[in-house]
């Protein structure tokens, strides 16, 4: 059998610079936006001729960060209580590390593509560009396989307070949490093995926090209604360690102003 080699044809730049920072799958975040660095001296401004008219595109990408791991099964992130077969999943754990994502087309500007509503990390190298076809592409009515029997989603409800201090932490750079907090507690909100929970010292019932890098997310979960409430976010520094010159992550001077600031 012959091997196939292939070399990018550009590279993906967003805010996004972990698995956790995006969605399981980029139709769920419309507020994620990136741009494609086409190749320089490829005849790629030709290539994108016409292209612009199209509302989505397939982007073909490598998943350069599983370390040519894949496995035969793998543990699906919601709806399942058992592994199922790696080609009945999107897992980027797979025997080519070949990823596939339609996302939205937002513009093109010579060799930069700009997109929105993706689930692509900073670095990706891309593959290959198509033109997402309604007629041909899309069937509403196929069958889902083992997502069928998926459990119903939460709702998820953010306070007053948290939204003010999304918006203060979109701003000063930290762009990735509420999609985060959405992908986290729509399904099992409460598992721990899932989720990265922690507990909350100042509630003596542990009731837990959601951690995200040094930033913590208090919740509360309505199992009848299926509905979480994000109360509001909080840095994951106590206050002898905010005062303490050691930095290892250098995010500390921004938890201080997060700190200070009165949402």
């Amino acid at each position: 059998m012959n091997d196939y080699r292939m070399t990018p044809i550009g590279i993906f730049h967003c805010d996004a610079h972990y698995p956790y920072d995006v969605p399981r799958q980029g139709t769920l975040a419309s507020v994620n936006t990136g741009v494609i660095e086409l190749m320089a001296g490829q005849g790629f401004e030709e290539a994108v001729a016409d292209l612009a008219g199209f509302d989505r595109v397939w982007i073909l990408f490598v998943f350069d960060r599983n370390n040519g791991v894949w496995h035969p099964k793998v543990q699906p992130p919601r709806h399942t209580t058992h592994k199922v077969g790696v080609f009945a999943t999107r897992s980027p754990y797979r025997p080519n590390p070949i990823g596939l994502t339609c996302a939205e087309l937002v513009d093109i500007n010579g060799l930069i593509l700009y997109i929105k509503a993706h689930d692509l990390l900073d670095g990706t190298p891309i593959l290959d560009l198509k033109p997402y076809l309604p007629y041909a592409d899309a069937f509403p009515e196929a069958r889902a396989g083992w997502t069928e029997a998926s459990d119903t989603l939460y709702n998820i409800e953010f306070s007053d307070l948290s939204m003010r201090q999304l918006a203060w932490l979109t701003a000063h750079g930290v762009s990735c949490l509420e999609q985060f907090i959405r992908s986290r507690l729509e399904s099992e909100p409460l598992n721990a093995k899932r989720n990265r929970l922690v507990p909350d010292s100042q509630y003596p019932d542990g009731v837990p926090l959601l951690a995200y890098r040094t930033w913590r997310v208090r919740f509360v979960c309505d199992e009848v209604n299926r509905m979480v409430r994000v109360q509001e976010i909080l840095s994951g520094y106590r206050p002898e360690e905010l005062s303490d010159f050691a930095d290892p992550y250098a995010d500390k001077a921004l938890h201080r102003k997060f700190v200070a600031e009165r949402f």
